[in-house]
């Protein structure tokens, strides 16, 4: 112990250092005496890196072949079926070309928990999805991946200047069926009324993780701070219930271990609507118990809340979160407000007319062997034009929502260029597996050089020119499409 509080001395004035003790004071009450050593140890000690694979992209199986090719060693995470903990590496998992490419997401272990605890039935039904809060998207991509690309995400986060990183990320994964809006998360409770099967509020909050990682700085917080961020978290929260359905699940989740902005929030949404919400037990998700608290030390909260989910570090090896599981069991909805509205002329789509279709079914089938019809059947799409582009949208996002602004929404599959068609290379990238024609091999120093950005020489003798080609390295690894022209293999990627 002493050894803790020579480092705590020797970093005062240390603004993470000051945030981390000032929590560890407020919140070492809550934990058994018996388990304080283990935490105070856990507070000092780095986290593994982590990752949760991309199953729309990567076969679970390739993960043992990563592992030897970087020299990892790996641990599934406990809660979460696709995550790993990436115990000791050779090569980081941020520096692989695979994750440059979409098939895993770097998060760290704690963030996979939210979206882990929905039903794994409900998630493969189709649902209609929310993410109230989901820049910069890590969270939302675990949604598409256990839905399967097959429900419907819409992907909001109220910060307009946080749009673009959540685009680049749902651009990455290869998700097909979502769009993006910028919206205050307090609205939808209004204009969408028992409407959403799934919904995840992983809500602002203060980050007193008491670990400080790169996505969750600890910081310090005042008291004003937490009880705004309260206050709205309870907003929020109420408007994520309104917009639930009945029989409907909704995980509420936070990355500080603040029991004002925890158990507090949520105690205070089960006193307003009493039985027709309840707090599922998630701790049947975990292989040891983690579980919430019922009292502050001046409230005490609902019983049930002791089924919400307290990550503390040194139990998980995590940093501190938070999640509960709310399930809905009535409808309560007695108000409602106008929705925006935008005319779908404005956004520039025109469905594509059955010549169109056929034409571009013909170049995909021609090029890669691939049958684009099927695709957009299994994923419930249609085709539609705006200007050179042709883009994949939900039909269920058209027809349901396609009149409220939105910043973004499906996949771009084509674009028509003075040189015929061009694959987009997200969309090439996630139905890469189907392509079945026109694989060109690079070795290694071809392939630094392709994702470096470069062109690469051809044979006019051996490639056609005019030919799209599907660039993979010896491990049969995308890394994008080549145009073959005149002496060289033009880069599309870039």
């Amino acid at each position: 112990m002493a050894k803790k509080k020579l480092q705590n001395k020797q970093n005062h004035g240390n603004p993470k250092q000051d945030a981390l003790d000032a929590a560890w004071e407020k919140y070492r009450i809550f934990l058994p005496e018996s388990e304080l050593s283990a935490m105070e140890d856990a507070l000092y000690k780095p986290l593994d890196r982590a990752f949760r694979i991309n199953p729309l992209k990567l076969d679970r199986q390739v993960v043992e072949i990563l592992a030897k090719r970087y020299g990892w060693t790996l641990e599934q995470v406990s809660f979460c079926e696709d995550g790993f903990r990436v115990r000791t590496y050779q090569t980081s998992p941020s520096l692989t070309r695979e994750h440059q490419i979409g098939q895993y997401y770097i998060q760290d272990t704690a963030s996979m928990l939210p979206a882990s605890l929905f039903d794994v039935q409900k998630m493969e039904s189709r649902p209609l999805i929310l993410d109230m809060a989901a820049s910069p998207g890590g969270k939302t991509t675990h949604l598409v991946a256990r839905s399967l690309d097959q429900g419907l995400v819409m992907a909001n986060d109220s910060s307009l200047s946080r749009i673009s990183a959540l685009k680049t990320v749902l651009k990455n994964w290869g998700s097909l069926n979502h769009f993006i809006t910028n919206f205050p998360g307090e609205n939808f409770g209004l204009w969408y009324p028992d409407t959403f099967d799934i919904i995840l509020l992983d809500a602002p909050c203060s980050m007193q993780s008491l670990v400080s990682i790169d996505s969750h700085p600890m910081r310090p917080i005042t008291e004003r701070e937490e009880k705004a961020l309260a206050q709205r978290q309870t907003a929020l929260l109420d408007s994520a219930i309104h917009a639930l359905k009945p029989g409907g699940q909704l995980v509420y989740s936070t990355c500080t271990l603040s029991p004002y902005e925890d158990e507090a929030v949520v105690n205070q949404i089960l006193q307003k609507y009493g039985s027709k919400i309840s707090v599922a037990n998630a701790q049947e998700r975990l292989p040891y118990p983690a579980p919430g608290l019922t009292t502050d030390g001046i409230q005490t909260f609902d019983p049930s809340l002791t089924g919400s989910i307290r990550l503390w570090p040194h139990r998980y090896e995590t940093a501190g979160f938070f999640a509960a599981l709310l399930c809905k069991q009535d409808s309560f909805s007695d108000r409602k407000s106008e929705i925006p509205f935008r005319s779908w002329e404005k956004s520039g789509f025109t469905e594509i007319d059955l010549s169109m279709q056929k034409k571009i079914d013909a170049f995909f089938e021609d090029q890669f062997a691939f049958l684009l019809k099927p695709v957009l059947e299994e994923y419930d799409c249609s085709l539609w034009q705006r200007e050179n582009e042709v883009w994949a949208l939900s039909n269920r996002y058209v027809n349901a929502f396609s009149s409220l602004p939105c910043k973004s929404a499906g996949m771009k599959v084509a674009s028509l260029t003075v040189s015929g068609w061009m694959p987009d290379n997200d969309w090439m990238s996630r139905f890469f597996r189907e392509m079945k024609k026109n694989h060109f091999h690079l070795d290694e120093e071809q392939a630094v050089r392709w994702l470096h950005g470069e062109d690469l020489p051809s044979s006019d003798e051996i490639l056609t020119k005019g030919t799209i080609l599907l660039m993979v390295d010896s491990s049969e690894t995308y890394l994008g499409c080549g145009f073959v022209s005149a002496g060289r293999i033009r880069n599309l990627s870039k």
